[in-house]
């Protein structure tokens, strides 16, 4: 709306312009030719009849210069008339091609924005169906593995204690993965509606690193893999709202961990700049394929495939939104120094 009301004032401005001249230069010929025209007819002797071609043709004759005794002759009963008749036409001509031409290039304009809406409907209409298709097929591998090992417990199948406890297990953590798919997408669809509000408030934002990398600490050991902290120890203000700049953290750290094998090294790195900070989260895993920006899309892997439980392709989408919304950045580096890749956070320094 706004870039149509600015395209409609630039468009009338310039408009206006053309008619302001075009009525001036009107206004000149008017004073110039046709009203000492007129006056010197109304001296001159008075033929009987005025056609339209006589009018014509006198309307000629001033114009090009010659034959103004002819054309005075001709304008002598009814000069005054012809007179007022012709300035307003030549006056009202500007207004209403200058109407006419608005109108239309109005009409064309909001046509061309119509077909622009439409295509961004129907992109958005597909992007949405291949999300829910997405989110259904990975709800789908924890339901058939609950619905199978409950089945199987429930028709006396499992005789081993062992082989029970363990299908229980797997039934355990697979509805905490659906449980995780879905607080996941309610919180991409929160961070989406126009009700949603972040509460920034100041804070040491090296402090809520440090407090989020030694949550997972032993997260990742579990997983085969080391973690590095490099945070200085003095603080860095933040207009942050906590919970969800956690949240971006948290994401980071939890992608690099899924997403890369045994024996990675994860590190967690913070560099001061002028009024900002950069906090990387890079790890020396696997390479990233493709376009980077893709990652930050809602359901896309970096590998590609949506097989396994190696996460739902939220995390990044969603910490993207967090980070746009503090005014940040969230950006991914290959390589990183001595790491194969970073997810680099800028975070803008406290005004306040």
């Amino acid at each position: 709306m706004d870039t149509l009301k600015s395209f409609l004032i630039r468009r009338l401005i310039a408009m206006l312009a053309v008619v302001f001249a075009a009525e001036f230069l009107i206004l000149l010929i008017i004073r110039s030719i046709l009203i000492p025209f007129a006056l010197a007819a109304a001296q001159m002797e008075k033929p009987a009849e005025i056609g339209f071609f006589d009018i014509l043709f006198a309307l000629l004759s001033v114009i090009s210069g010659k034959g103004q005794i002819t054309a005075a002759g001709l304008f002598a009963r009814s000069g005054a008339v012809v007179l007022i008749l012709l300035s307003l036409f030549l006056l009202a001509a500007p207004v209403a091609a200058g109407i006419v031409f608005y109108a239309s290039m109005v009409a064309a304009r909001v046509d061309e924005l119509q077909k622009q809406r439409d295509a961004e409907h129907k992109a958005f209409d597909a992007e949405r169906n291949l999300m829910l298709s997405d989110f259904a097929h990975d709800l789908r591998t924890p339901i058939m593995t609950i619905s199978g090992y409950a089945g199987a417990l429930q028709d006396g199948m499992v005789k081993d204690e062992g082989t029970r406890e363990e299908y229980i297990d797997a039934i355990r953590r697979k509805s905490e993965r659906m449980s995780e798919l879905i607080n996941l997408l309610f919180d991409y669809v929160r961070l989406g509606s126009s009700n949603f509000r972040l509460d920034p408030v100041k804070c040491d934002f090296n402090k809520l690193i440090a407090e989020t990398a030694a949550a997972l600490y032993t997260d990742v050991e579990e997983a085969g893999m080391e973690l590095y902290a490099d945070i200085p120890e003095e603080s860095f203000m933040a207009d942050a709202d906590k919970a969800q700049a956690g949240r971006i953290l948290n994401n980071l750290i939890v992608n690099a961990v899924r997403h890369n094998p045994k024996g990675t090294k994860i590190a967690v790195t913070v560099r001061r700049l002028a009024g900002a900070e950069i906090v990387a989260v890079a790890d020396s895993g696997v390479p990233i394929e493709g376009d980077p920006e893709k990652l930050f899309e809602p359901f896309v892997k970096g590998d590609g495939s949506r097989s396994g439980d190696k996460g739902s392709g939220l995390g990044l989408s969603i910490s993207r939104k967090i980070a746009v919304m503090h005014g940040w950045t969230l950006d991914l580096e290959q390589p990183f120094g001595e790491y194969t890749k970073a997810f680099v956070l800028k975070v803008q320094e406290s005004s306040r």
